[in-house]
């Protein structure tokens, strides 16, 4: 696909979602008041570990982090339950908007131009291509917000205790999105090359099947069951593209988060064992810290990951997107701006004279039936 064209259509996704309404902006605050109980959830495990293992204290010296520990867990669960639901309902809203959109382009431009185009492949484009838009908005835009504040609290919270583990986390973040972007590139053009094979998948399929009887009467079953199997494997093979592509893409962040956790313990552990002595400030590196930064490092790419799976949305959108935005802005044909119409004939008041007009009427026989004066409006 084009660069300006997919630049393009994102532009014109990104515009529509005000039909989202503060359903998406609640799933985003959702997703960040999630964020700040990550965060304290980890250190209250961290605070708990550090007193229990390192200084011996007993268990019920940790009421308040206990208690603290369970609500911030019930209060996350809460907000992923909210966040579901209010990210469905921005996406139902979008979808029903965009909806509707269509069917009042398809009422404007008339029969005659939906009779072009088969049925089916108008089927396929007001429920399968507007469905495909509903992941964009319910995920892909605000898991977007998400891995840029998620993140960027965790390394403000970090930094502060270990420098090291926050150059470390700083270094081997952008490779998530830069590896993400690369496999990523193809994954509209798949998505694009896939809804149109869906769309002559269908308008070919319920062409048929309209025309059943007739295919019956030529003896042209064999022949049109050959075409749809053969549209059917076409669309089977373009699907299992997108899918090895979203897979890919899973796995290379899976892979780069791992080794960036993994850099992390081994740097914690080789300074426990006093192998490294830098990063700490100069006043050593206590369990809690090491604990604080290993339960959070996870959940630093957590946001990232979730962004690279809901990554394949964006690329079925915008392919969507493609055939949406070419009916929406189609002109119907002998509709012109004024600019472009031609100069149409006024008559000014002072142009106009009226004249009475006396006129009568007569039967075939010669007698008189009507008479009445009749208005004649002179243009001068």
């Amino acid at each position: 696909m084009d660069k300006s064209l997919e630049k393009s259509l994102t532009q014109w996704l990104k515009s529509q979602q005000s039909a989202c309404g503060i359903f998406l902006k609640f799933s985003i605050l959702c997703g960040w008041l999630n964020g700040v109980a990550i965060v304290g959830q980890a250190y209250c495990i961290a605070r708990i570990l550090q007193q229990v293992i390192m200084q011996n204290m007993p268990l019920q010296a940790f009421n308040i982090e206990f208690i603290a520990l369970i609500g911030l867990l019930l209060l996350r669960a809460v907000l992923a339950q909210v966040r579901e639901r209010v990210s469905f309902e921005a996406g139902k809203r979008l979808r029903s908007d965009i909806r509707q959109a269509v069917l009042n382009k398809l009422v404007e431009l008339g029969p005659v131009f939906i009779k072009g185009k088969p049925s089916g492949a108008w089927a396929s484009l007001v429920f399968e291509q507007v469905e495909d838009l509903h992941d964009y908005y319910a995920k892909y835009v605000p898991q977007m917000m998400l891995a840029g504040f998620i993140p960027l609290l965790i390394l403000v919270c970090v930094f502060p205790l270990n420098w090291a583990a926050g150059i470390i986390l700083l270094v081997t973040a952008p490779l998530i999105p830069m590896f993400m972007i690369l496999v990523g590139m193809g994954a509209a053009d798949a998505n694009r090359k896939n809804v149109k094979a869906l769309a002559r998948l269908s308008g070919h399929f319920m062409d048929r099947l309209k025309g059943l009887q007739t295919v019956k009467l030529f003896h042209r079953g064999d022949a049109e069951l050959s075409n749809i199997e053969s549209a059917s494997e076409d669309f089977r093979s373009r699907t299992m593209s997108v899918l090895r592509l979203a897979f890919l893409s899973s796995a290379v962040l899976e892979f780069f988060a791992a080794v960036s956790i993994a850099v992390l313990a081994v740097y914690f552990g080789f300074s426990y064992l006093d192998h490294l002595d830098f990063g700490h400030y100069g006043v050593g590196i206590s369990l809690f810290t090491g604990m604080f930064v290993l339960i959070l490092a996870p959940e630093f790419f957590q946001p990232l990951r979730d962004l690279g799976t809901h990554y394949h949305a964006k690329a079925q959108a915008i392919g969507a997107a493609e055939t949406l935005v070419e009916l929406l802005d189609y002109q119907v044909e002998g509709t012109k701006t004024d600019a472009q119409s031609p100069a149409k004939t006024s008559f000014s008041a002072d142009a106009i004279s009226i004249e009475a007009v006396d006129f009568e009427v007569f039967s075939l026989d010669g007698q008189r039936l009507l008479g009445a004066d009749f208005l004649y409006l002179a243009c001068g």
